[in-house]
């Protein structure tokens, strides 16, 4: 694996995003922003299924305002961190920060789609019930648990020898 990380970042298109003036900090920025944006909306919603927050407003409503934000941020996210690790790979591989932050995205990820093919199938009856079941509760635990942590590792990442 890193054999093909010392070649992708040796590719034209790495060695350009990462010795340019303009593109990588623009890129770094989007990057960021995507984070506010699915940190953001995750958070609300995650919140509103912890009964902490929004109680008045439905979780398939909230969903419906939020979730939109969320696809986006994590697109955003996506696109800007593969082409900022083709600019950086053999740094970010060998780094256990970024490691961390990996594995934390995957769960995350996992846990939302286990999340969306079992417990959110039934939105709608929560509602109607008044509660929000003990399994939606702890997905959106370890969501904010997860989303904060890639935060924190995104900038433990900058501290231990990373690209600047």
């Amino acid at each position: 694996m890193l054999s093909f990380c010392h070649w992708l970042q040796s590719t034209g298109w790495a060695t350009w995003v990462r010795e340019s003036d303009n593109f990588f900090p623009a890129l770094y920025v989007v990057h960021i922003f995507g984070f506010i944006l699915l940190v953001a909306s995750t958070s609300i919603l995650d919140l509103r299924m912890l009964g902490w927050w929004m109680r008045d407003r439905s979780v398939s409503n909230l969903a419906a305002l939020t979730l939109p934000w969320a696809k986006a941020g994590f697109a955003s996210n996506f696109i800007t961190g593969v082409i900022l690790f083709g600019a950086h790979a053999t740094d970010m591989y060998t780094n256990t920060a970024f490691r961390v932050k990996i594995l934390m995205v995957i769960g995350a990820c996992l846990n939302v789609l286990l999340f969306e093919i079992t417990t959110y199938r039934s939105v709608e009856e929560w509602g109607q019930r008044g509660t929000t079941p003990s399994s939606a509760k702890v997905t959106a635990a370890i969501s904010l648990f997860l989303w904060f942590g890639i935060v924190a590792m995104s900038r433990v990442i900058g501290f231990t020898g990373a690209q600047q």
